[in-house]
C-alpha cells in the first residue's frame, strides 16, 4: 500500500468550533444516494488527477432519504480546505437534509464509517442487499455452515498471552471447503510455523542472539491443543467483490472490517485472515491488527512453497515492521533487492531474514525496535516490546515496553503501519493517531 501521511494526520484533527462542528469528522452509518455520490466523486477524482490537485468531499444524509454533498479540489489538503468544503456542503444540507455534513473521502480513500449500520454481530439468513456493498461488513451464517467442530466465535483462551488468532473466511456464495475443520488449514499453519522456526534459528545463530534458538509465533490454541480457528462468511458475493470499484478491489477491506465487527477485537491479538477464495489483487496484505492471505490470486493458486513466506512477511508488517528507524527502511519494507524476506521486491521467493542483521532482526541498534523482541514470538526475549504500544501509542501509555527507542520517537504515537480501513472499538479511548497505508 502507498503511504498517505498528510491526509491521515488531518483526519485526526477534530475542531471544537460550533461553526464547523463536522469539519474533519468522518461520517458514519448508511448513506442515502450512495451510488450517485460515489459515481460523482469518482468523476471529480479523475478531473483532480489531471489538474494534479487533491480532492475532498463532505456528505450529509438523513433518515428521510435526503442527502447532500459537495466536492472541492485543492493544491493542498489543510484546515482551510476542509472548512471551505464543509461550509458549502452545509448550504445544500440546509435545503435537503436539515442535518450536519461529515467527511466522506479524501482523494481515493473513503473514510466514512459504514460499520455503524451494524446492529448485530452476526446475521442469520438475512438479506443485506439493500445496503451498499461497502457497508455489508457483517458476517452471515447459512444453515449449511453449522457443522461439528466449527466455531463462529473466539474460544476461551487458555492463557493471557499475546497471541495470533486464525480466521477462515468465505464469500457469501463460496463453496465450503471446510478448511477450518478438516485439518487442512492447521496443516498449513504447522508448515509455516516450522519454516519460521528454521528461518529465525538461522538468523539468531548468525546474530548470536536468543542463544541461537529458533522462535515460533504464539498461535491461539484451544484447551485441547488444537488451533483456535474461527469461521466467518462474508455478506458479499465473489462478483460483488470483483465489481467493488475501489482502489484495491476490496470494498474498503470488507473482510477485515467484517472480522472486527464479528467480535474479533482483542488488543492482545493479531488476526490472521485466510480467505479460501480467489482474490483478484495481491495474495496478501497486512497492517495492525489484521493480515490476509488468499488461496488464489491473479488467476492462480497460492503455492505451498510460498505460504510460509507470506505468513511471516505479513505477520511482521502487522507487528509494525519494518520500523521507520531501520537503516534501510522504505515504505514498510527493506530497500535491498536481495533474498531479504522484507525486501520491497518480495514475491514469495525471498527467504532470508535480515541477512546482515543490521536492519530489523537481531541488530544492535538499541534505539530502534528489533522484531525478534516482539511479544508475539516464543520464546520471548528478556527485553520484549508490544508492537501495538510502540506503533500506535505515545510513550506515556506504554505498559509492557521498557525500551527508549530514541530514533523512533519522531514517529511516536502514530500508527504508521495500521489498517486505516479498520477501527477497533477501543482506539478512540486510547487516542490513537493513524497514519494509513
Amino acid at each position: 500500500m502507498e503511504s498517505i501521511t498528510l491526509k491521515t494526520i488531518l483526519l485526526i484533527v477534530f475542531f471544537s468550533s460550533p461553526l464547523f462542528a463536522g469539519v474533519n469528522e468522518p461520517g458514519s452509518g448508511y448513506v442515502n444516494g450512495y451510488t450517485e455520490i460515489l459515481k460523482g466523486y469518482e468523476r471529480e477524482l479523475k478531473i483532480g488527477a489531471k489538474k494534479k490537485k487533491h480532492t475532498l468531499i463532505y456528505v450529509s444524509t438523513s433518515e428521510q432519504n435526503g442527502y447532500a454533498w459537495h466536492v472541492s479540489q485543492f493544491k493542498e489538503i489543510n484546515t482551510k480546505a476542509h472548512e471551505k468544503t464543509y461550509k458549502i456542503c452545509m448550504k445544500w444540507a440546509k435545503k435537503y437534509t436539515g442535518g450536519d455534513c461529515f467527511l466522506f473521502a479524501i482523494d481515493d480513500e473513503v473514510v466514512w464509517n459504514f460499520d455503524a449500520v451494524v446492529v448485530k454481530k452476526t446475521i442469520y439468513n438475512t438479506d443485506l442487499s439493500e445496503l451498499p456493498i461497502i457497508g455489508r461488513a457483517l458476517a452471515i451464517v447459512l444453515e449449511e455452515d453449522k457443522k461439528p467442530g466449527r466455531f463462529f466465535e473466539d474460544q476461551p483462551d487458555v492463557n493471557d498471552e499475546y497471541q495470533m488468532h486464525v480466521v477462515y473466511t468465505l464469500y457469501k456464495d463460496s463453496k465450503d471447503k471446510e478448511g477450518d475443520i478438516n485439518g487442512k488449514l492447521e496443516e498449513l499453519i504447522k508448515l509455516a510455523d516450522d519454516w519460521i522456526y528454521k528461518t529465525t534459528k538461522k538468523a539468531n545463530q548468525k546474530s548470536n542472539t536468543m542463544n541461537g534458538e529458533g522462535q515460533r509465533i504464539k498461535w491461539d490454541r484451544r484447551e485441547d491443543g488444537k488451533l483456535d480457528i474461527s469461521f466467518v462468511r462474508l455478506a458479499i458475493t465473489k462478483k460483488e467483490m470483483k465489481n467493488c470499484g475501489d482502489r484495491y478491489g476490496s470494498c474498503a477491506n470488507i473482510y477485515g472490517r467484517t472480522i472486527v465487527n464479528s467480535g474479533f477485537n482483542n488488543p492482545k491479538k493479531i488476526y490472521f485472515n485466510f480467505g479460501d477464495f480467489a482474490y483478484g489483487r495481491s495474495p496478501y496484505s497486512g497492517g495492525f491488527p489484521i493480515f490476509n492471505v488468499f488461496a488464489k490470486h491473479e488467476g492462480r493458486s497460492l503455492k505451498t512453497s510460498e505460504w510460509p513466506y507470506f505468513v511471516l512477511h505479513e505477520a511482521l508488517h502487522t507487528m509494525g515492521g519494518i520500523y521507520t528507524c531501520a537503516p534501510k527502511y522504505r515504505e514498510g519494507h527493506n530497500t535491498r533487492k536481495t533474498s531479504d524476506l522484507m525486501s520491497r521486491s518480495g514475491d514469495g521467493t525471498n527467504y532470508t531474514l535480515d541477512p546482515k542483521n543490521d536492519d530489523y532482526w537481531g541488530h544492535n541498534i538499541k534505539t530502534c525496535p528489533d522484531m525478534q523482541d516482539s511479544v508475539y514470538f516464543t520464546p520471548t526475549s528478556d527485553t520484549p516490546f508490544d508492537p501495538f504500544e510502540v506503533t500506535c501509542l505515545t510513550k506515556d501509555k506504554w505498559k509492557l515496553t521498557k525500551h527508549n527507542y530514541e530514533k523512533y520517537m519522531d514517529e511516536e504515537g502514530k500508527c504508521f503501519y495500521s489498517r486505516g480501513d479498520i477501527t477497533m472499538p477501543w482506539e478512540k479511548k486510547l487516542g490513537i493517531i493513524k497514519e494509513n497505508w
